[in-house]
C-alpha cells in the first residue's frame, strides 16, 4: 500500500528544466532499448521525490555520508534551506536546494550539478534564496 504524500512538492526556479532533461534523456535511452545512466538517475530521482513528499527533514540518525537530505549550515543567512543530493554516475552529482514552506509544502528552489568538494557555495545558494523570496511574495510564509 502506497502512503499518501504529507507534503506537496512544488518545483520552481530551474528545477523544472532539470526534471525535463531527466525525462527526455531517460525516454531516449528507453527508445533505443539501452537503459543507461539517465534512466537510473530518473529512477533514483522518482524514488527520492516520493520520500521527500513523506519526510523532507534530514534524519540525523543516519550517518552524514549516507544522508540524502541535509540542512544547509554554511554560506547562507537562512536557517530553513535544505539540500537534496544524489549521485547520478555519468549524468552528474545532482543537488537541489529546497525549503519546507508553511508546514505543508516542499519548494524545490534550485538545481545544480555539484562538481566540487565541500560545503555548497554561495553562488549556488543565492539563486535558491531569490526563488524562495519570490515564492513567498505569492504565498507568504506563516513563520
Amino acid at each position: 500500500m502506497t502512503k499518501l504524500p504529507l507534503y506537496k512538492v512544488i518545483s520552481v526556479g530551474n528545477v523544472q528544466k532539470f526534471e525535463d532533461l531527466l525525462l527526455k534523456e531517460a525516454e531516449q535511452e528507453k527508445r533505443v532499448g539501452k537503459p543507461g545512466p539517465w534512466l537510473k538517475a530518473l529512477t533514483t530521482y522518482a524514488r527520492q521525490h516520493e520520500v521527500i513528499s513523506q519526510e523532507p527533514h534530514p534524519d540525523y540518525t543516519i550517518p552524514p555520508g549516507e544522508q540524502v537530505f541535509k540542512i544547509i549550515e554554511k554560506n547562507s543567512g537562512r536557517s530553513d534551506l535544505y539540500r537534496w543530493g544524489f549521485q547520478g554516475g555519468a549524468t552528474g552529482n545532482h543537488r537541489i536546494i529546497y525549503a519546507i514552506h508553511n508546514f505543508s509544502q516542499v519548494i524545490l528552489l534550485h538545481y545544480f550539478n555539484k562538481d566540487y568538494n565541500g560545503a555548497i557555495k554561495s553562488a549556488d545558494i543565492v539563486p535558491a534564496e531569490k526563488c524562495y523570496e519570490e515564492y513567498c511574495a505569492i504565498d507568504p510564509s506563516l513563520y
